[in-house]
């Protein structure tokens, strides 16, 4: 049985049908060729999902909950990569991990991050694949020192992380590296294996950790 398309309606919601975004309701028609009447689930990315059928250019309002956001709550900090398909991958794969929020980091040695609208626009694609119901905030780029406490910041000399109970920021820099006094003394360095990653790789590999950290991954073993 085909699985059920998961899409985006950002709020407010008002009435019996929600709109549905033209590229939404193109992709539907054209590209899945559903007809009026199939059922889809939908989210306005802020922790309300339904399950309702689908009209011209619009969703019929079905049954709805409320998915509370996972907590502790996970900060994901990047130098953006060189390429812009590059920061598309870091953002695809922390929309996916559930990670809540993602910051592009101003470094000394980073590249500028991708205009806003193509990485809301990233956001919403994968919260649409991974059936999400909180849509990834990006935000930034924003220097080491402005993140919330408690801040991780990956590094190859690092130590290994530690579980903890409460909200959790983990930052991952240029591939060139923190310049000299560019990480500050209350950050804690850990460690993401002895090779060498790539920014998006490593990205992926710090969220996978700290939402591990606090909980809201299973830990190997």
């Amino acid at each position: 049985m085909p699985r059920v398309p998961h899409v985006y309606i950002p709020p407010p919601w008002e009435g019996a049908e929600l709109a549905l975004p033209e590229p939404t309701a193109h992709h539907l028609a054209r590209v899945l060729r559903l007809r009026p009447g199939a059922a889809v689930s939908y989210t306005d990315g802020q922790g309300t999902t339904g399950t309702g059928t689908l009209g011209a250019g619009a969703v019929a309002r079905g049954t709805e909950q409320a998915v509370a956001r996972p907590a502790p709550g996970v900060t994901l900090a990047v130098a953006a990569p060189h390429r812009a398909e590059r920061s598309r991958f870091v953002v695809e794969k922390a929309a996916e991990l559930g990670v809540d929020r993602l910051v592009w980091l101003a470094t000394a040695r980073g590249s500028l991050p991708p205009r806003p609208e193509r990485a809301a626009a990233w956001a919403i694609a994968a919260l649409e694949q991974s059936r999400g119901a909180h849509l990834l905030d990006v935000g930034g780029p924003t220097p080491l020192g402005d993140l919330d406490q408690p801040l991780w910041v990956a590094d190859i000399g690092g130590g290994r992380p530690q579980s903890v109970a409460i909200a959790l920021t983990v930052a991952v820099g240029p591939e060139g590296g923190w310049n000299d006094g560019e990480v500050g003394p209350d950050a804690v360095r850990i460690s993401l294996g002895a090779r060498v990653l790539r920014v998006e790789t490593a990205a992926v590999a710090a969220g996978i950790l700290a939402l591990q950290a606090v909980g809201r991954l299973p830990a190997p073993g």
